[in-house]
């Protein structure tokens, strides 16, 4: 493997294919001076390399635990205390992401504020009793983390924090983590990049040394927003084509497959 570093930027490059790829480009100089070979050239280092990074933060639903279940649950237990029909679960899973607000405003379907704050409460108190009733680490995470062992890790999500380190600890993961931030009042939830601000600060991590990790767009979106790597995960909540469409730099299809991209 040839180790290469560009400014704050470290490569593993693995050497076959890599330099056949890059040669048949450096044998036409000119077009090193149009975009779309600039971007061919970033996805040949991407595609053979492993990216160094000094922090990892990881989105939670859908891309450390599979809680598709558990919060299909409470929502189904509030919109029955609501009077209203019961929702299938792959429909909820699609109206995950964007917090528990969101995620109610969907299954009740515009709702008045009073509704609204009502279905909260009765999901919020069924949810708090049953956070990990079916909740389960997606195979391979609890190897993967184990391997990044020596690196900086933090969990960003929209959920809200009066969940998100409950669950964690439940689950036996909390131990992972420098910092587990959740959806709270003082900070604005992802696609905006402010908690990853915060963590970035309270960690002392340059964001050319960090990646974010998730399977929905606001992770990607963050991500990019806050100069971070990012690397869609394809095995959660979203549709694969939902996160290519961005560009993330990476794709990982298991848990697995992060320990060949970081480094």
């Amino acid at each position: 493997m040839l180790r290469l570093r560009i400014g704050n930027f470290g490569f593993g490059v693995t050497i076959n294919n890599f330099f056949l790829e890059m040669a048949e480009l450096f044998f036409n100089v000119n077009s090193l001076h149009d975009k779309p070979t600039l971007r061919r050239i970033t996805r040949i280092v991407m595609t053979h390399s492993k990216y160094a990074v000094n922090l990892l933060l990881f989105d939670l639903d859908g891309t450390l635990v599979d809680t598709r279940r558990d919060l299909a649950n409470a929502v189904n237990y509030a919109l029955r205390q609501l009077g209203k029909s019961e929702l299938d679960l792959p429909t909820l899973t699609s109206y995950v992401g964007d917090g528990v607000r969101k995620l109610l405003e969907r299954a009740l379907g515009n709702p008045s504020e009073a509704e609204l704050e009502s279905g909260r409460q009765h999901f919020r108190h069924f949810y708090l009793e049953h956070l990990a009733d079916f909740s389960q680490p997606y195979p391979g995470i609890l190897d993967m983390l184990e391997y990044f062992a020596g690196k900086k890790k933090a969990v960003l999500t929209n959920k809200p924090q009066e969940f998100t380190e409950p669950l964690l600890r439940q689950l036996g993961l909390a131990s992972y983590f420098e910092m587990m931030i959740g959806g709270q009042p003082q900070l604005k939830l992802k696609p905006d990049p402010d908690a990853i601000f915060k963590i970035l600060k309270q960690l002392e991590v340059l964001p050319a040394q960090a990646a974010m990790v998730g399977d929905s767009e606001n992770d990607i979106l963050a991500g990019k927003a806050a100069g971070l790597v990012t690397c869609a995960v394809t095995y959660g909540f979203r549709p694969p084509e939902n996160l290519l469409s961005l560009y993330p730099d990476f794709v990982a299809h298991t848990p697995g497959a992060l320990e060949k991209i970081f480094i």
